[in-house]
């Protein structure tokens, strides 16, 4: 990967945040990294509890499911 690319690549990563959190000003809600729900919040420093662990041990279970199937 060339140094422009990485460049482009880094640019578009800090603009999708800049999306997010602009999101989160105008609605009070931010996607959970880890599971992808979002999560109504006051601050971005961290989120309020919201069954993470539960959410994404469910979303494997059925995507195991799928495979199997």
């Amino acid at each position: 990967m060339d140094v422009s690319q990485q460049v482009m690549d880094r640019l578009h990563d800090e603009a999708l945040i800049e999306n997010e959190e602009r999101d989160w000003y105008r609605t009070g809600r931010i996607r959970c990294d880890d599971c992808g729900t979002m999560v109504r919040t006051q601050t971005l420093e961290s989120l309020p509890p919201h069954n993470c662990v539960q959410r994404m041990f469910a979303r494997r279970e059925r995507e195991a499911a799928n495979r199997t199937a």
